[in-house]
């Protein structure tokens, strides 16, 4: 890669990649926008973002550093920074100066996916399959968390939503059934690029491995061109010998506030492991998909048109229910369904409460982890059951003044 299309392609990173705000926010994650910044917070830490500060004066810096501080450390979210070697100066020694540490460099490097060598001989499998092995993501975590830094660590890359079929990939080289490397990736079909968020060793084929990113993704009719990954050391090298070029650096600066961060973001997706041992639960012990609730319950007609009235019954109850550093679990049949702490989400500042409890075409259901209450929206009876004795104490009055008389009970005792 010659100068000018090197010149050509960091334009292009800077303009689709940088600073880039998502269309939807990273599961759990509240995005906002500080003048030219993306600050994400995802309640276990923070990032963030930006197209370079060119035109930025000192002062403006100092200012925009020292706002981001005020922000993370409302929240207690130890921030990540990154600055590019073609950023100014003066962003690093303003972060510096602030407290922030500065990691090793790194090189953030390109390839055309033309010149990039598709891995051959199965050697490298799919972790977005059903036919992969189940000991494989196991030791692809052993891997990944004996490796890097990373450009995204694995936790994160899952925690964002892991595999989703074209838009994020995890792959593995196996050596016979041994899983030797792992790598994954994702992509914004709104941009030109896939970047991989992590390879744990230097390993050619995982470079070559994203094809299937590249491809165009409704409603953006386009190819990825390009594939960019942070790397140093051994990595770096293998990566430039597979046809990467560098474009610049980046280093990631680091800065904690006092307080103890949250271990868990405040909402995730469950994975298809924890959904379908769900699932099970409520088809064994209460005859889903035609649910009987257990005792005591209580049943109402629902409007044909979808309303959020039992919504703004419903969540101060289950959040009241729920002791602090407790889950909810939200469930929509077919579809993701989602992990929660309800004193973190619904709030100002904080993501959105998932889903809702009117069924509007799909099973629709709010649990206890371990179904001790909870509630069940049915599409085809347009209907609402509560069950639990203390969410009925809760809500059963103003529900009934709501939807009206219920259409059947189950009492406690029997």
């Amino acid at each position: 890669m010659d100068r000018l299309e090197q010149a050509r392609v960091w334009g292009a990173y800077v303009a689709q990649v940088r600073g880039l705000v998502p269309e939807r926010p990273p599961p759990g994650a509240v995005v906002e926008r500080d003048g030219p910044l993306v600050r994400t917070h995802y309640g276990t830490h923070g990032t963030v973002g930006h197209r370079p500060l060119t035109s930025t004066g000192r002062g403006e810096l100092a200012a925009l550093v020292r706002r981001q501080q005020e922000a993370f450390g409302a929240r207690s979210e130890p921030v990540r920074w990154k600055v590019y070697g073609a950023d100014p100066p003066a962003l690093a020694e303003e972060l510096e100066a602030a407290g922030f540490t500065a990691g090793a460099e790194r090189s953030l490097l390109v390839a055309e996916f033309e010149a990039i060598a598709p891995a051959k001989g199965g050697r490298v499998r799919s972790l977005n399959s059903g036919a992969q092995d189940p000991g494989w993501w196991p030791r692809a975590r052993e891997l990944a968390a004996s490796s890097g830094p990373h450009g995204t660590a694995l936790a994160e890359f899952e925690a964002d939503g892991g595999c989703w079929y074209g838009l994020a990939e995890a792959a593995v080289l196996l050596d016979g059934a041994r899983v030797t490397a792992l790598g994954w990736a994702r992509r914004d079909p709104r941009t030109d690029f896939v970047v991989i968020g992590g390879v744990t060793g230097p390993c050619p084929e995982l470079l070559g491995a994203w094809g299937q990113l590249a491809l165009p993704r409704y409603p953006q009719p386009r190819d990825a061109s390009h594939c960019v990954l942070e790397a140093e050391g051994e990595l770096r090298d293998a990566a430039r010998a597979a046809g990467f070029a560098e474009l610049t650096t980046v280093r990631t600066h680091r800065w904690s506030p006092p307080g103890e961060p949250a271990r868990t973001r405040p909402a995730r997706w469950l994975g298809t492991a924890e959904e379908d041992l769900l699932w099970h639960r409520l088809e064994n012990e209460f005859g889903f998909p035609d649910v009987e609730a257990p005792a005591p319950s209580v049943t109402w007609r629902l409007p044909q048109a979808p309303t959020d009235g039992p919504d703004r019954i419903l969540r101060p109850a289950l959040r009241a229910l729920t002791p602090p550093g407790q889950r909810l679990h939200w469930l929509d049949w077919q579809h993701t369904c989602h992990d929660f702490d309800p004193h973190r989400v619904g709030g100002p500042g904080e993501p959105g409460w998932p889903g809702q409890a009117y069924p509007n075409g799909d099973h629709y259901l709010y649990v206890h982890p371990g179904l001790r209450f909870g509630t069940f929206g049915h599409p085809w009876e347009q209907t609402l059951c509560v069950w639990g004795a203390g969410l009925l104490a809760a809500v059963e009055a103003e529900l009934t003044g709501l939807l009206g008389e219920p259409l059947r009970r189950r009492d406690g005792d029997g």
